[in-house]
């Protein structure tokens, strides 16, 4: 993927311009700098750029001579040309007010007179104010200047004409600051909600309400439906309390494009477009544009496994993944409103034709198919059915959205307005989640792993050498060389220290009675062991179904070549482990999640579900089994959750935690019957609920 990343860019730079450099400044408009300060000098500048220098007429773009070079020489021409220069300066000198500072005129005059910050005027605007010895009385008309006619001596521009650039200057440049002020505000609040939601919980004042809220935040907003798919394959439902982020985040985009615009028409004139449906028309499309680029940092920073926010608040990775989601579906809305309203607009104008050959409108259009396509191959039933095709064409047109929106306004803007900094975040959001993927392979090195069949679609994995035994994590693992052709591939897996499963040898007595499992027995008490241990090196242990892709190439192997990516958090532990009852719910392989919660807590009871061809799981961890207490394992029964609940509150705990692992449809019913059972003991005993489901 490094090569493919590296190998876009170096395509798409072969678009880059080379011509006069503008005034490049850091940061947002509005925030930190103004591009038209002072508006006044602006003004005098725009009312005469548009007038034919005599040095000018020499080259022009066309034939051997590109509009880059053509421009280039047109700086050079101003720098020197004194009708020019002298024009403008007795502009700054009628209509600038006193109250504007020289250094102010003077900056502007070195930066922006010529039209590129590396050629400075051949006067200074003092020298050139003591050059003029007769005031000018030729007034220089707007129509002469379209006409083409040449400035060859120093001319003044009406004050109506003055006025009317520097109100659009002034009016195009509040709605650029407004577009900053609304973009940030959405950044921030979609990075900062998560932050004071988790640390307002840490408030003495915040628990009890807390444990009488999380009943009601647990639930799906549609039926049951969370881990599961929704019917036909339509994605999955958030929960109560993602939603209300969803609605928060949908407010905040629809609120900020319906707000604060302000025209100059019908009142006065907006020298850009010719009556106010086309300059409103304008800034809306502006608008979109901004809120389209300050979404995709949180867009990268939702989906990055490196997530900050992982590590700052109490939110699981999955609901990161979910929302990830419906940013992106935000995202896309404001780029397709900002393409089809630039549409609309350019053909209003009448210069659509004109533009569909510029190369900025070219790579904006690229980047507005690419996030089509993101979008659309993003849905569930093809990220079920060819995840490792989903995963290829997403980032491939991540990559070339990126691209796409780069050149667009590079080429369209040079980096004058701050729409790039969007951009810079977003890079840098995705460069530090790949480097430190990297850099995580790096830290556990080339591993090799023994591949174990214990059923007829189980496999069991043993890393060694690898000392993780944290509760509640995921590893990505790589088999590069199952296949050749896509070293990348990898996928998360939970993951139990190896020492868990050898850790003693059991007496007949005391050892796992399949017998009464397939019996649905309920196996409590103690176990005796003997003297006799076996030991074991430190290690790791995966234990993967077979389905297609990488997880079907794979059979026994004493030594495949293994890459180890992790571990990563699935859900905040503290508050599960500060429970008082401590209940793990398992389905099928899912056990492997709940293993690592045995030997972190005090009072825990085990409930373990299974299909019969699963049998061979419940053989293969018989001597950690062996281990627990409590525990109540099912063989071709599912688990009346409800009622397990409802005995477990019954007996007075004042806080238990629940943690599933399993199939979808368990762990949607955990969650399901969670909210209803804590929402009936509310006050007498609340529920903390954690679920591990790799349904994003």
């Amino acid at each position: 993927m490094v090569v493919l990343y590296l190998g876009l860019l170096c395509l798409a730079s072969s678009a880059t311009a080379s011509g006069p450099v503008p005034v490049t400044r850091s940061g947002l408009a509005g925030i930190g700098f103004n591009f038209y300060d002072p508006y006044c000098a602006h003004g005098c500048f725009r009312s005469f750029s548009g007038f034919t220098l005599p040095c000018s007429t020499i080259i022009s773009a066309g034939g051997h001579t590109t509009a880059d070079e053509a421009a280039y020489h047109l700086a050079k021409c101003r720098a020197s040309d004194f009708p020019f220069l002298s024009s403008i300066a007795w502009c700054i000198h009628l209509y600038c007010p006193e109250d504007v500072r020289a250094s102010k005129i003077e900056n502007f005059w070195e930066t922006g007179i010529t039209g590129d910050v590396t050629i400075l005027p051949k006067w200074s605007y003092g020298e050139m104010m003591a050059n003029i010895t007769q005031p000018p009385t030729m007034v220089a008309m707007t129509e002469e200047m379209r006409g083409g006619k040449v400035l060859n001596m120093t001319m003044l521009t009406t004050y109506n004409n003055w006025k009317a650039t520097q109100d659009t200057l002034v009016y195009f440049f509040r709605e650029t600051a407004q577009e900053s002020y609304y973009g940030l505000s959405i950044c921030l609040t979609a990075f900062a909600l998560p932050i004071v939601l988790t640390w307002l919980g840490y408030l003495p004042f915040m628990t009890s309400a807390l444990e009488r809220i999380k009943p009601w935040l647990y639930p799906s907003v549609i039926g049951t439906y969370h881990d599961r798919p929704l019917p036909f394959s339509l994605g999955n439902a958030p929960t109560v309390g993602q939603s209300f982020y969803i609605a928060i985040m949908v407010i905040l985009n629809i609120v900020f494009l319906a707000v604060g615009y302000k025209t100059l028409w019908p009142d006065q004139i907006m020298q850009w477009y010719t009556n106010r449906y086309q300059e409103l028309m304008a800034y809306f499309m502006w608008r979109t544009g901004v809120l389209a680029f300050c979404n995709m940092p949180v867009l990268f920073l939702f989906s990055s496994r490196n997530n900050i926010l992982l590590w700052l608040t109490n939110w699981s990775h999955s609901t990161y993944m979910l929302l990830h989601r419906w940013i992106a579906r935000l995202f896309l809305i404001q780029t397709l409103l900002h393409s089809i309203l630039a549409l609309v607009l350019y053909q209003n104008t009448g210069s659509y034709g004109e533009s569909l050959k510029k190369q900025w409108w070219i790579w904006g259009c690229v980047a507005t198919v690419a996030a089509v396509i993101i979008v659309l191959a993003s849905v569930l039933i093809l990220r079920q059915r060819a995840y490792e095709l989903f995963l290829i064409t997403h980032i491939v047109m991540a990559v070339i959205c990126v691209v796409g929106c780069w050149y667009h306004i590079y080429i369209g803007y040079e980096n004058t307005f701050g729409y790039e900094t969007w951009l810079y975040a977003t890079i840098a959001v995705w460069f530090f989640d790949r480097v430190a993927r990297v850099a995580r392979i790096l830290k556990t090195g080339l591993r090799r792993s023994k591949v174990t069949e214990v059923g007829s679609n189980i496999l069991r994995v043993d890393i060694e050498g690898i000392r993780w035994r944290m509760p509640g994590h995921h590893v990505y693992v790589y088999f590069p060389t199952l296949s050749p052709f896509r070293p990348w591939e990898n996928h998360p897996f939970s993951m139990i220290p190896t020492t868990m499963l050898t850790g003693h040898r059991y007496s007949d007595q005391a050892g796992l009675e399949l017998d009464d499992i397939e019996k649905n027995a309920v196996t409590v008490g103690s176990n005796s062991v003997t003297n006799g241990k076996i030991y074991t090196n430190s290690g790791l242990t995966l234990f993967i179904r077979n389905h297609t892709g990488m997880t079907g190439s794979l059979k026994s192997h004493n030594g495949l070549l293994t890459l180890l990516e992790g571990p990563y958090p699935n859900n905040p532990t503290k508050a599960v482990l500060q429970s008082d009852r401590l209940l793990l719910i398992g389905g099928g392989i899912g056990i492997t999640g709940l293993l690592p919660f045995l030997r972190c807590h005090a009072n825990f009871k085990l409930f373990y579900s299974v299909k019969g061809g699963d049998l061979c799981l419940v053989e293969t961890l018989s001597a950690v089994l062996n281990e627990v207490q409590e525990k109540d394992i099912s063989v071709g029964r599912r688990l009346d959750i409800h009622a397990l609940l409802r005995e477990e509150a019954g007996v007075g705990w004042s806080k238990i935690a629940v943690v599933v692992c399993g199939p979808a449809t368990m762990c949607d019913d955990v969650r399901a019957a969670v909210a209803l059972v804590g929402k009936e003991e509310a006050g007498s005993c609340s529920f903390e609920l954690e679920v591990d489901a790799f349904s994003w």
